[in-house]
């Protein structure tokens, strides 16, 4: 009883103690936020502040009490020039910020480094914000630590090298991040480099073997054409659930690491003639419940642009370094839906022109996916180019006249018909295919993070997959 009491006059005193504090330039910004105690609120002023350095270093917040730096109104402060940001120490909350207007002499500096720990980056924008020259590498976001997040911020017209977002990891730790509800909009190829220009990276060649545990969840990621790879995975133990991809000249690749699992996303590729959904790479990958819509990739001819299936399955590497291609074991392609295509859906032992890529894949599983063809412009949906070992093909169903598959596996019929991303309909009229049912998998797989926040899991629910609009994702003062 007496502990009981004890806790409750802690929470009390908290409540009592905690100050808003107003910071009105950025030298009393960074004191404010440097002394705040668990609770403080220190608020920006509203106007516009032009090389702000500011190191929010504090390490006095708890969980439930965290040191909150904020915008006086949301959106109404605006960091121009050169402006930077570090967050370290943890229990951190820093909302409703604006950068633009500048980035042209950063360098090689990140414009948000968050270094802390249990931390938050929430209702942020950084807009147009590029070195003078594109050729330049920086990170918009880099993301250190453990248990950070990063929700609801919009990054927009990132042009120069270096990926926007990016996970930086430490051999061996788990980082246990979260990147979920941001809007990656207009992802620029300034330089026209065909490296080093992703939305979001997690981990690099040299910490591939990492078990990460990050989460990257209700994304949406529009006109992203700054190379192949949207997402680049290079870590294990990623997962990566419902984010929509709309309109991008490219993916999501699984480019390092082991065991990611990527579920409920909507590939739609509008009318880029690049996009393309998942490419998989390494071990035990699991990829369900995904929605792959009007992607044209495969149509690209030549070595180089095998990797554009919607679903492409890719060779490995002999004696293949750290940056190189290990091969596909024990990946899983289940209850996917595949709708008005160019085929081949699925793309099994894809090589670049990379002397080498001789081993093919070991193992996949591809099950109970739906494939449709509305608009006869289809032709065989699976395609080997390898002679892979174990491939296991079942109870898959094929609707269109102009569809066919070579392998036994795949059920044929001669119609089906889309209601939007709601339902699909066989040739009877039969819904076959609805959001609101979430295909359970038996995955008997170790796949995907050990964690995810329960807000994200509530979320999802029994959705199969989602489609989110530009209002559903970004600041909230943005909508």
């Amino acid at each position: 009883m007496r502990l009981t009491l004890f806790f409750i006059c802690c929470l009390g005193f908290y409540a009592t103690q905690a100050k808003d504090i107003i910071a009105t330039s950025v030298a009393e910004a960074n004191k404010l936020c440097s002394e705040a105690l668990a609770g403080d609120k220190v608020i920006m002023k509203t106007g516009i502040y032009k090389d702000a350095v500011i190191n929010f270093q504090n390490n006095n917040g708890t969980k439930d009490h965290p040191v909150i730096f904020i915008a006086e109104m949301p959106g109404k402060v605006s960091f121009e020039g050169n402006s930077t940001l570090t967050i370290s120490g943890a229990n951190i909350i820093v909302e409703g910020f604006l950068w633009q207007n500048g980035g042209k002499d950063l360098g090689t500096k990140s414009v948000i480094e968050i270094k802390a720990s249990y931390s938050v980056l929430r209702d942020c924008a950084i807009i147009d914000y590029n070195n003078t020259d594109f050729t330049i590498d920086n990170k918009w976001v880099s993301l250190y630590g453990e248990y950070n997040t990063v929700d609801r911020c919009l990054l927009k017209n990132k042009r120069n090298l270096g990926a926007t977002l990016t996970v930086w990891l430490k051999n061996g730790v788990a980082a246990h991040h979260t990147i979920s509800d941001n809007y990656f909009l207009n992802r620029i190829n300034g330089p026209n480099a065909d490296n080093g220009l992703e939305s979001i990276r997690i981990g690099d060649s040299k910490t591939s073997f990492t078990n990460a545990h990050c989460v990257v969840a209700f994304n949406r990621f529009e006109n992203c054409d700054g190379e192949i790879e949207i997402i680049s995975n290079k870590s294990c133990h990623n997962s990566y659930f419902h984010n929509t991809f709309y309109n991008n000249d490219g993916g999501l690749t699984l480019r390092h690491g082991n065991d990611c699992w990527v579920d409920g996303n909507v590939f739609d590729g509008g009318e880029k003639i690049k996009s393309y959904g998942v490419r998989i790479i390494g071990e035990g990958h699991l990829v369900t419940n995904n929605y792959f819509y009007n992607l044209k990739g495969s149509q690209r001819k030549g070595s180089s642009e095998q990797f554009r299936a919607p679903l492409t399955i890719v060779n490995g590497l002999e004696n293949t370094p750290l940056n190189g291609y290990f091969q596909v074991r024990r990946a899983v392609v289940a209850q996917n839906v595949f709708a008005n295509n160019v085929t081949p859906n699925i793309r099994l032992g894809a090589r670049s022109k990379r002397e080498g890529m001789t081993i093919p894949p070991d193992t996949v599983s591809i099950i109970s996916n739906i494939m449709l063809d509305e608009n006869c412009t289809g032709s065989e949906v699976y395609e080997e180019l390898s002679e892979a070992s174990n491939v296991s093909v079942t109870g898959n169903i094929v609707l269109g006249k102009c569809l066919s598959a070579p392998k036994n596996g795949f059920e044929k019929y001669p119609s089906g018909k889309r209601d939007a991303f709601d339902h699909i309909k066989d040739h009877k009229g039969n819904v076959i295919e609805s959001v609101e049912i979430r295909q359970e998998i038996d995955k008997n797989m170790n796949a995907g993070a050990d964690w995810v926040d329960p807000s994200i899991q509530s979320k999802i629910g029994k959705r199969r997959y989602s489609f989110l609009s530009a209002k559903e994702v970004g600041p909230s003062w943005l909508r």
